[in-house]
This record gives structure tokens, sequence and C-alpha cells, in this order.
């Protein structure tokens, strides 16, 4: 009997478990929402829409050459080099040996030539004190130192064909790369001798194209700022630009003051366009798409796009025309 009264007791309490939701247990907590936390506001790092100025230009190198100038080779003769007297940048002065082939056999010619006209000058003032001279003994005396000193005259030509001397002063801006003891070519370049007074500045490459004839630049050479004006390009003297094999443009500088600029490097600078007061950003700022132009700006904490009409551009500004006003602020990318 005690174990039928425990199984009707333990049956009562199931069938009480299901239709009480357990309540014969302890009642289970309420779960609670975890608490609502404020997005982080959104910061932006921004610049201001400022007037200022913009400069549209392009820049080159080049290097101060002499627009006067003379090449100077062995024009009849070609031989071994013995005498080489300068090297590239020297000072020479007119009348200066510069450069010497081989004459060994030539000098001694010249030598016994010049005793020849001595023995010819003697024999005529021995006819001249003669007792009994005539004419024609004395003439012939005279035919003979004449036909002498025209011989020595002829071997001296050769000698000074054989010779190279400076027609005038100068620096030495160009030198073969022959050495004494060498073979070299008749009326083949050897030395070029430029006057360092009167200078150009010479540009090359493809940046020159957009340099015209009389505009103004602006060269910088160690440091300092000078104008200058292009007095030629390769459109107006087409015969140099094919000889050099890349287009060119030359400048001429002023105020330039006196000091050893020939063949230094100076950068020269082309101002194609300049505005003042207007509204310039910067250009990573400026994004297109679709063939527009367009910023993000900052509206009362709020980021827009704004469509805006550009016009001057450099490497890192572009100018603003329309579409923004000076003091917003842009987003930078």
């Amino acid at each position: 009997m005690k174990s039928v009264r425990i199984l009707t007791l333990a049956l009562t309490a199931a069938v009480c478990g299901v239709f009480t939701g357990c309540a014969l247990f302890p009642e289970e907590e309420e779960v609670l929402a975890p608490p609502l936390k404020a997005p982080a506001a959104v910061t932006y790092t921004t610049t201001t829409a400022e007037l200022g100025t913009i400069i549209d230009s392009v820049t080159t190198s080049g290097t101060f050459i002499s627009t006067s100038s003379y090449d100077l080779s062995f024009d009849k003769r070609s031989g071994y080099l013995s005498e080489l007297n300068v090297k590239a940048g020297d000072m020479v002065e007119p009348g200066q040996l510069l450069a010497k082939l081989d004459t060994d056999d030539l000098e001694l010619d010249i030598r016994k030539q010049e005793l020849a006209v001595e023995r010819a000058q003697i024999a005529l003032n021995a006819a001249r004190n003669a007792e009994g001279a005539t004419g024609n003994s004395i003439r012939l005396a005279e035919i003979d130192l004449e036909l002498q000193q025209i011989q020595l005259d002829s071997l001296q030509t050769e000698l000074a064909k054989q010779s190279i001397y400076a027609p005038d002063s100068g620096v030495v801006s160009y030198l073969a790369q022959t050495g004494v003891g060498q073979y070299v070519n008749a009326r083949s370049t050897l030395i070029r001798v430029a006057d360092p007074r009167s200078l150009q500045v010479e540009c090359t490459g493809d940046k020159v194209s957009d340099f015209r004839l009389d505009q103004e630049v602006v060269v910088e050479v160690d440091g300092e700022e000078y104008t200058g004006k292009v007095v030629m390009t390769s459109a107006d003297a087409p015969s140099i630009a094919m000889e050099k094999g890349t287009p060119f443009v030359r400048i001429e500088v002023q105020d330039l003051p006196e000091g050893d600029f020939l063949g230094k490097s100076a950068s020269v600078e082309l101002i194609r366009e300049k505005k003042e007061n207007v509204l310039v950003v910067p250009r990573n700022v400026v994004s297109m798409y679709s063939g527009e132009s367009y910023v993000l700006v900052l509206e009362d904490g709020v980021k827009k796009e704004r469509t805006i009409e550009t016009g001057i551009k450099t490497v890192t500004e572009i100018e603003v025309v329309s579409g923004l006003e000076a003091g917003e602020e842009i987003i930078i990318k």
C-alpha cells in the first residue's frame, strides 16, 4: 500500500508540473536586454577653401653654352699627334700653340733649308764685294738666295699646316678623345674654343615644345633667379634641331653677372598662365566622375557632395571657378 501511495504522489506531481508550468520549481529570472550605446561621432579631416594665386608653369633644365665658338682641326694633313697643350676648361690666347702632329722629319728639312738660305746669303754678299764682280754674277747669287728662301717658306707653310694655333681668346669647351701618339684624321674636330662672354642657356627634351619665341622665363642658377627670354626654338632653326636630334630652345639671360657660367646647369621656368585672388584648393580633394569634378564639403557637420567647375590645374593645386565659396570646409580624402 505504501508503494502505491508513493507512485500516486509522483504521478500527481508530474501532471501538476505539465499544467502549472513547473510550479513546484523555482521561477526563472527575466533576461534583461543589453543597455543601448550611443554611436561615436564621425569626425573628418578638413581644409578651408581660400583665395590665392595659382600659376601654371613648366620647368626644365638647361646648360650655359657659348653662342660664339670655333672648331679647330688639322685641315690639310693627317698624322700622329705629338703635342696636345690644352685640356677642357683651359683659357687660351690668340696665337697660342694648342696641338701639333709629328713633324720630326719636316723640322729637320726646315733646319737644313735655313742653312741653305744662310749660305746663299753669304754667297750673295761675297759676289757683291768681289773685285771685278759683274751684274750677272751678282744676279745669279740673288736668284740662288731667292730660290732657297722660297723652298724654306714652303717647308714652313707645310709645318704650319701640322700645327693648331688659337685664332682668338676663349675657353676650351670640347676636346676629342685623342691622346698624344694617336692618329688624327684631317678635318676632324680636335678642339672647340668658346667665347665665355657670349652665353645662352640651351634646353632640350620634350618639355621645350611649350616654349615660344620671345616668351619671358625665369632662369635659376647657383640659387639666384634671373629674367630670361626665348631667342631660338627648334621651329626657328630646324637645321640645328636636326643636327641635335632633339627639340631645343635657347634662352638669353638678362643682367647675368660676370663669372664662370660656361657649362653650368640652370633651371628654366616658363609661366604659361597665372591668376591672382582666385579660389584655390588642394588637388587631392577634387575627384572626377563621368567627366565632372566634385568635392566633399562639410555643412553643419554633415558630409555633402558638391559639383564644381575648375580652371587652372597644377601638380598640387586646382582653381575652382564655381560651385564653392571661400571659407567653406572641404573634406580631405
